[in-house]
């Protein structure tokens, strides 16, 4: 039987390229608050993980957490396969008590973001308007394997679709276990946000935070040694016998990070932009009604 004063009581659950980073930076900081070993571990996204069970996600995020009253996790894809990830935390947690911190941006400065990211990956070949024409295609193309990784390539357009998103959440889970973030609270008034999040997790609010920006926009030195980094190979499978988890993903990330450069992104069309916006409006205003934020600047004019 898992530890269920181990197991996260906090899900940190996206949306990608809005926040997640920082938050999960931030509330690092915190004294009372733990956080799981790897920001993304998945568990409740993907098959092969799910499929290890609870004692496997214990033991390997959250060893040593049971003396913290908040134990937390981050990863985006939980929104976005909202539709399988929501019922299953429902079904680990039944009436045991979870909080969720759901982080927005623009949408489309968001999904324009999430193709970049993949770009960066090596994972996207084509300009941005045209891998939006064959979005909808690709993604039903590929379902079985993105369902079973439970990735989010590919899924620019989706990946805003904010409400949409949240529905499974919503119908399974009180209003207030939720707390919703905007990425430009997190710039602006980051210090206020920190406090509210605090709050919202009934720890001490009055804990100053370093609140420098974190995951900026960047792009591989060396695609190769980027490629080579995420890629399997033999010698990753020779040498993982010998090399313990936790430092070769240390070392992984460590080296990736050295291999970034701080990079602007293309600016986007501003005809492409506009489209965009257009298409979100029903999203945008069902938003506002969920979290009663007023977004007007995320609209079309």
């Amino acid at each position: 039987m898992p530890k269920f004063d181990r197991l996260p009581n906090l899900l940190i659950i996206g949306a990608a390229k809005a926040g997640t980073t920082a938050l999960y930076d931030y509330l690092a900081q915190h004294p009372q608050v733990f956080l799981s070993r790897v920001k993304e571990p998945m568990f409740f996204s993907r098959e092969d993980y799910y499929a290890r069970g609870l004692d496997w996600y214990e033991a390997e995020y959250f060893e040593g957490a049971e003396d913290y009253p908040v134990r937390a996790e981050a990863t985006p894809h939980y929104l976005y396969w909202s539709e399988k990830v929501a019922p299953r935390i429902k079904e680990v947690y039944g009436e045991r008590p979870v909080k969720f911190i759901a982080s927005f941006r623009d949408p489309v400065s968001r999904a324009y973001s999430w193709y970049w990211n993949m770009v960066r990956e090596g994972r996207e070949d084509l300009d941005f308007d045209e891998a939006l024409q064959v979005e909808e295609d690709r993604l039903k193309q590929n379902r079985y394997e993105l369902y079973q990784r439970g990735s989010m390539v590919y899924g620019y357009s989706a990946g805003s679709q904010y409400a949409s998103l949240l529905q499974p959440y919503l119908e399974l889970f009180s209003p207030e276990n939720f707390l919703f973030v905007f990425q430009d609270d997190l710039r602006s008034r980051e210090n206020e946000t920190c406090k509210e999040i605090f709050e919202f997790l009934g720890i001490e609010p009055s804990i100053q935070v370093n609140t420098s920006y974190s995951n900026p926009a960047s792009m591989p030195r060396s695609r190769r040694l980027h490629k080579t980094l995420r890629q399997r190979s033999l010698f990753k499978e020779f040498i993982k016998p010998f090399i313990p988890m936790r430092v070769r993903r240390s070392l992984k990330s460590k080296m990736m990070q050295v291999n970034l450069k701080e990079t602007p992104y293309v600016p986007l069309d501003p005809r492409l932009a506009h489209e965009l916006r257009l298409s979100y409006r029903t999203e945008i205003e069902w938003l506002e009604k969920i979290t009663s934020k007023e977004l007007s600047s995320w609209k079309a004019e």
